[in-house]
């Protein structure tokens, strides 16, 4: 058996930890060397609220410019406090639509892409009446309906798609009034050509089984387009 030399053990462990230290240490200068290349542009995440740069709508204002498009299965009206309220009811397919006239700080047309934003103040309440084999009518209320807005141009293509639950942390609908914001990256563009000109907003239901009726009602205090705040 090697007999072992006192200290000999000790020398080596502190070679290798010397070893490792100057190893770390000549790491952490490189790094040091290459972050010296980078610049902080921006900071994205700056805490501030988007700037809106085009109101579509908003409660209160003057809203002569809006131009109603729905039938009787979807109607669009106001309501006493200045709201657009949106009737959804029966199985059938619904398209309503609100377009509205170029105004001061509204023009006829604009791209998505320009904004970084869709904000959209609302609330969806009701639910749907489900008749079973028996006879029997229970309201149901998924949690995500999958129901939202579609942005189209002059011809009626789709520029962008979103539901109402993509606004929100849960992905659920909201039904009390809720500021929904949603980044343009949620915004699909699904139909259309990405640089093509947004003239109406939508907010269409396709068709239900005979034994789901809709009995739902869409209130909405402000739709705007908003851009990223300043740092």
């Amino acid at each position: 058996m090697k007999k072992q030399i006192p200290g000999k053990r000790d020398y080596a462990n502190r070679k290798v930890r010397m070893g490792h230290s100057i190893f770390v240490l000549l790491a952490l200068g490189s790094l040091a060397q290459a972050a010296a290349g980078f610049e902080v542009i921006k900071n994205i995440n700056s805490g501030k609220p988007p700037v809106e740069k085009i109101v579509i709508f908003e409660k209160g204002k003057p809203a002569d410019h809006l131009v109603f498009i729905d039938d009787a299965d979807c109607k669009l009206s106001f309501t006493a406090d200045g709201s657009i309220e949106c009737r959804l009811l029966g199985t059938a397919e619904v398209k309503p639509m609100i377009k509205w006239k170029a105004k001061a700080g509204l023009p006829a047309g604009f791209r998505l892409q320009d904004y970084n934003y869709v904000i959209l103040t609302c609330r969806l309440e009701g639910s749907f009446k489900v008749t079973d084999a028996k006879g029997k009518v229970a309201d149901r209320r998924p949690s995500n309906s999958y129901f939202g807005f579609h942005f189209y141009d002059a011809e009626g293509v789709r520029q962008g798609v979103a539901s109402l639950a993509d606004g929100t942390a849960t992905q659920i609908d909201p039904d009390k009034t809720t500021v929904l914001k949603y980044p343009m990256t949620v915004v699909r563009c699904w139909d259309g050509d990405k640089n093509g000109e947004v003239q109406a907003i939508g907010f269409p239901w396709g068709k239900k089984n005979p034994d789901t009726q809709r009995d739902y009602r869409l209130v909405i205090e402000k739709i705007a387009l908003a851009v990223d705040a300043p740092n």
